[in-house]
């Protein structure tokens, strides 16, 4: 091979590796905004296809629901890597209920209010509704109580065991006796309050 060869085959050599540098790809060892927990190393060097775990601050999750980010042509994706957590607006209205401090217009994400039932009323389930992502989560209503009918007992001819008491709570026990004759029917004498309804005993 002659040198002229020689000196061709060295320069075209060179380019190769002149335009390879120029196109590989390597995404920046800086921690992206909003990112906690960042696993690149300053020391390393990453190029297209590597991946590295990270977590995001409070407040923001990582985009599309992925585990690690990639680096891309473009850096490292996906892009934006965090995503801020949608909040809610005003809480929604419980029957029978009210939330215990003042309302607001706008909720975080993870932010949380406690409601609580009008008197005499039982709240059934967890008395916490949470905004997560723009929704509120959490169940719960409030049962009514059992109101004392006066007109009601005189048709049954019955009346209050021991007590004069108006109202009775969701699944509080109420007891009767005969205000005239003796019990007949199959209701009997002493009755469970279910929100609102209670099973009248008669009397003759």
């Amino acid at each position: 091979m002659t040198l002229f060869h020689l000196l061709w085959l060295f320069i075209l050599l060179l380019n190769v590796d002149i335009s390879s540098q120029q196109t590989e790809v390597t995404c920046s060892n800086q921690r992206p905004e909003h990112v906690y927990y960042w696993g690149v190393r300053p020391w390393q060097r990453y190029r297209l296809d590597d991946t590295t775990r990270y977590w995001c601050e409070r407040g923001y999750n990582r985009t599309g629901g992925v585990t690690r980010a990639t680096c891309g042509r473009n850096g490292w994706m996906p892009n934006p890597l965090c995503e801020e957590l949608m909040g809610c607006g005003a809480p929604p209205h419980l029957e029978d209920g009210d939330i215990k401090h003042s309302i607001k217009t706008e909720y975080s994400h993870n932010e949380r209010v406690e409601y609580q039932c009008q008197s005499y009323y039982t709240m059934e389930g967890e008395p916490f509704r949470t905004c997560i992502e723009g929704e509120w989560i959490g169940q719960m209503r409030c049962l009514e109580p059992c109101i004392v009918n006066e007109d009601d007992h005189r048709q049954h001819h019955i009346t209050l065991k021991s007590t004069d008491r108006k109202y009775f709570t969701h699944d509080e026990i109420i007891e009767y006796r005969c205000a005239r004759g003796i019990p007949v029917g199959s209701v009997r004498m002493r009755q469970r309050c279910n929100s609102g309804v209670i099973l009248l005993p008669s009397c003759q």
